[in-house]
């Protein structure tokens, strides 16, 4: 049985991004760049005005100046600008010659074609030609994962078809004989299948899909069948344990694959199951949903981060714990069902109620988990991993 830590390593050693591919923006969210993006321009192209006002010289000050134009946002200057002169001027318009400050339409007084400024304000009110970005700077990086502030700036650098990694083709099987369709009543010894709907959803959440779902019984043959499909990364539910219906690992040895652990000195999920073939990757999940969920964050989900090209997401915050269901010390590192709130100001984190790992009704608002070794920590802080969006 190996750490988690080690498991988490063996599993980035195996697995590696999926080949790039030209995409459309409107098909590139949530997908990781494959190769740096620069600037095409100067941005902005010109000096521009931030304000609705006037521009007179750089130097002047306050007094009056005689209006000699206007310059709108889509409009470039039909002149320069002469000592005493002063231009209505509109955000985002670009500067005339011999123009280098915005006087705010507030601190001005105009009568006919004259202008009076009583003050000037120290600030310009102007965004510097080049100041975003010169042609040739890198204005989103290789691995910069697009989400909708990167695709504003692909648009504006019109780089409309950006080099992606393709995501993963993901397969999932979910075994075992007592299982029945969401849909259906179950009889006895059934139980609806909860671990498909489970991995389908939390594979969405990272921009990703399950290409095909399965349910299979306990049928080694009908297993290997489905598991044979193409596919980059392999999810089979269940049959991870010892059993004599457990047959995942031993179908993955039978397809080719590499058992690489078996398992994990994990709590829940201790017999979680990766393998590899080439550069495909699999996993044998234990079945109980609890399992699953605490499985896929720790490693399932640096496994499709890694092939989609994405930074893995692994960092904690030292979170004060409100009461809830008592936290157990175990010697297998344990990853504890929690939810995560803003309260008076700062976060805190409450763990679930958690009677097993078959009990699925704990996960209800669940969006953190709080890492618990052999002893809890005296200060009152623990280790807390966020998953998603925080709750009120």
């Amino acid at each position: 049985m190996i750490s988690l830590p080690e498991a988490r390593r063996i599993i980035s050693d195996h697995v590696a991004a999926r080949a790039s591919e030209a995409t459309s923006l409107a098909l590139a969210h949530g997908r990781a760049l494959a190769e740096d993006v620069v600037a095409d321009a100067f941005y902005p192209s010109g000096d521009r005005s931030m304000m609705d006002g006037y521009v007179i010289a750089a130097a002047a000050g306050a007094g009056s100046y005689r209006v000699v134009g206007e310059i709108q946002a889509a409009q470039s200057p039909d002149r320069a600008l002469g000592a005493g002169e002063a231009m209505r001027i509109y955000t985002g318009a670009l500067l005339p010659e011999g123009g280098g400050r915005v006087v705010v339409q507030e601190e001005a007084r105009r009568e006919g074609d004259v202008v009076t400024f009583e003050r000037i304000a120290e600030r310009r009110f102007v965004r510097a030609k080049g100041s975003e970005a010169k042609p040739g700077d890198v204005v989103l990086a290789a691995g910069s994962r697009l989400g909708a502030a990167e695709l504003a700036i692909l648009a504006q650098v019109g780089a409309v078809n950006p080099r992606v990694i393709r995501p993963p083709i993901i397969r999932h099987i979910a075994t075992g004989s007592e299982l029945i369709a969401p849909t259906e009543t179950p009889k006895a010894g059934q139980i609806r299948d909860t671990n498909s709907s489970l991995i389908r959803a939390l594979v969405a959440e990272l921009g990703a899909t399950v290409a095909e779902a399965h349910r299979c019984g306990d049928n080694p043959d009908a297993l290997a069948e489905l598991a044979s499909g193409p596919c980059d990364l392999l999810l089979i539910s269940g049959g991870a344990s010892v059993g004599d219906y457990d047959f995942g690992s031993a179908t993955l040895r039978r397809l080719g694959f590499k058992i690489h652990f078996d398992r994990v000195n994990l709590r829940p999920g201790k017999p979680l199951t990766f393998a590899a073939r080439g550069e495909q990757a699999a996993f044998v999940i234990p079945g109980n949903p609890v399992s699953h969920f605490v499985c896929f964050h720790v490693a399932i989900r640096l496994a499709i981060e890694r092939m989609a090209g994405l930074a893995p997401h692994w960092s904690f915050l030292h979170l004060e714990m409100r009461s809830g269901e008592p936290l157990r010390p175990d010697p297998r590192e344990t990853y504890w069902p929690a939810r995560v709130a803003a309260e008076d100001g700062r976060l805190v984190v409450t763990p679930k109620r958690w009677s097993s790992s078959g009990d699925t009704f704990s996960l209800a608002g669940t969006n953190a988990l709080i890492r618990v070794g052999a002893t809890m920590p005296a200060a009152g802080l623990v280790e807390t991993l966020l998953l998603g969006g925080l709750t009120d």
